[in-house]
């Protein structure tokens, strides 16, 4: 038998190596509201040292690479939770305390929804990065059909553009990373019609998706579109002006349709914190007949939603922490109807000053950003995590 000896210096490679290795091994938090005891979703988790993060899902999980430093955890309504180094050796669960609330009457007698919307349009460059950024982004796409999920996609995204203001000739460039998941199945809604059936048709169109993740859009078209909309100031933390809204059913050629939503506003600077729109539609049917079938088809046209977050960097300058839109249908064929859902997101986990990117690896906005994906998956270590039912769907449970 051969005895090995090792020299002390083999001994500290050995437990340099160790300790490297700890250190880059995750960590999975689940995040809880103190109080009510349920889990917080799309909660920021982001290293102080590095500004770069990952967010919880509906389950209020995250994974995080475990390093040396303190971590943050914020999400709108609760107060900031600050994990100190060595904070390592705790438990697992984060405990998230929501603030207090209150109605101010000054507030509430004084306030236009209208007015302070279009306030912050007035005031958007310097409210908002207003310089060329790259954001390093986690793009979801899941697609479900009678309650069952049919896609999901969770990819790394790179977005880059000069400003974060929507104009008509924008220089946006989506660049492709890593795919974490790529899982896309038939429909089953025309199952009589293998080609309709079998191309995994049904998506939120692009363009749309692309104008609403910027804020000063989706401000416009509101102040547009909804001039008689009055707003309710709610209770509030002392910090935040929180805004509902609903107005009344619009009919245009037999399609009905309303708003509702919620707007937070920093009680300080008037900047829209979160922004959260909602319109419901009434008769809103589309109708054709399937060439191979002859059968009909009616998509009746439900919801679109849209909610944007925001959080402060450097100089107090407002950035895009989160995007989600979705969008709700039913589709009657064969006498069968069918409730699908559509959901889109963009968790933004690092941003950065960038002059200028090259064109490799971009995304064609012209078409369905699903069929931009190769089928392979290559993973990496910061992502959001699955929840159980996207889980099961990935592992074919």
């Amino acid at each position: 038998m051969r005895i090995f000896k090792w020299t002390k210096e083999q001994i500290v490679i050995v437990l340099c190596l160790v300790f490297q290795i700890g250190l880059s091994q995750n960590r999975t938090l689940v995040v809880v509201d103190k109080t009510t005891g349920f889990p917080i979703d799309n909660a920021a988790i982001f290293s102080i040292e590095e500004n770069e993060g990952t967010f919880t899902n509906s389950e209020g999980k995250a994974a995080i690479v475990l390093k040396n430093g303190a971590f943050k955890i914020s999400k709108l309504g609760f107060d900031d939770v600050i994990l100190e180094k060595g904070w390592e050796t705790q438990s697992d669960t984060i405990f998230m305390i929501a603030q207090a609330v209150q109605l101010d009457e000054i507030v509430i007698k004084s306030f236009n929804l209208n007015k302070a919307i279009q306030y912050v349009l007035d005031n958007y460059a310097r409210f908002y990065v207003h310089t060329p950024f790259e954001k390093e982004c986690s793009f979801k796409e899941t697609v479900s059909v009678d309650n069952q999920l049919k896609r999901l996609i969770l990819s790394k995204i790179n977005w880059w553009d000069k400003t974060y203001e929507f104009q008509k000739r924008s220089k946006i460039k989506l660049r492709l990373g890593a795919i974490d998941y790529n899982k896309n199945i038939p429909l089953d809604i025309f199952t009589d019609v293998p080609r309709v059936n079998e191309n995994n048709s049904g998506y939120i169109n692009p363009g749309s998706l692309i104008s609403a993740i910027y804020l000063n859009s989706c401000l416009s078209n509101f102040v547009k579109f909804n001039k008689d909309v009055i707003g309710v100031v709610e209770e509030s933390p002392s910090d935040q002006i929180i805004v509902s809204f609903e107005s009344d059913w619009e009919t245009t050629k037999e399609v009905s349709k309303r708003v509702r939503g919620k707007v937070i506003f920093d009680k300080k600077s008037k900047a829209v914190l979160e922004f959260r729109n909602t319109v419901e539609y009434q008769n809103n049917l589309t109708k054709g007949i399937v060439k191979e079938s002859k059968k009909e088809s009616i998509t009746e046209n439900k919801t679109a939603s849209w909610r944007l977050t925001f959080h402060k960097i450097e100089n107090d300058v407002l950035a895009l922490k989160s995007f989600e839109a979705s969008a709700e249908a039913l589709i009657t064929y064969d006498n069968k109807m069918h409730p699908v859902v559509f959901e889109n997101s963009i968790y933004v986990f690092k941003e950065t000053a960038v002059d200028k990117v090259n064109n490799d690896g971009l995304i064609n906005l012209s078409k369905p950003i699903y069929q931009s994906l190769p089928v392979a998956t290559i993973a990496s270590t910061n992502t959001i995590l699955l929840n159980k039912i996207e889980s099961d769907f990935i592992n074919g449970k």
